[in-house]
């Protein structure tokens, strides 16, 4: 089946028909056949439509990655706004009326109480900062106990002398 090289556009074109009958179970040659190719040309074609989705998915994990990452940062800085704000002076205003026998009096008065901040903000910008850490990758590895999980896999561990002749399990 050689043929005439495609042009960019046949080659498009071909490689997204190649891709959806590969993906959906379809023989190389079966391929050939229906696509009017080489089983070499599919091969072809293959190999470079798998590098292209190896590309394509370390590109879009990085940028979902990226687009997490901002929505996190966003959120901290929402939950240190909101912090900062629980904090503020409270303003509490009263107002009395006094009648007299002349005239009613009105008395207002201001005051500001001291605010101590809403520790939930706080426990936001917490989970933000464990959300990133996750996200990137760099918390401690967590503890897995290997005393079942060992013989499970493995089987039991059998001590072997070693190569040159020695028993370095006796203790001599």
């Amino acid at each position: 089946m050689a043929g005439r090289r495609r042009s960019a556009s046949e080659l498009t074109r071909d490689r997204r028909r190649i891709a959806d009958l590969y993906l959906s179970g379809w023989t190389q040659t079966a391929i050939a056949e229906e696509v009017g190719v080489s089983q070499q040309t599919i091969s072809g074609d293959l190999k470079a439509l798998q590098k292209d989705w190896l590309a394509s998915s370390l590109v879009d994990y990085n940028e979902a990655k990226a687009q997490e990452l901002a929505k996190v940062d966003r959120l901290e800085r929402e939950y240190w706004v909101a912090w900062e704000a629980s904090k503020a002076d409270k303003k509490v205003e009263t107002t009395e009326k006094a009648a007299g026998k002349k005239a009613t009096r009105s008395k207002a008065q201001v005051r500001r109480e001291g605010q101590v901040g809403n520790p939930s903000f706080l426990s936001g910008v917490q989970w933000c900062i464990e959300r990133r850490c996750k996200i990137l990758g760099i918390d401690a590895p967590t503890g897995i106990d290997l005393t079942s999980l060992g013989e499970r896999i493995l089987g039991p561990i059998i001590f072997m002398p070693a190569v040159d002749g020695s028993d370095d399990n006796d203790g001599s």
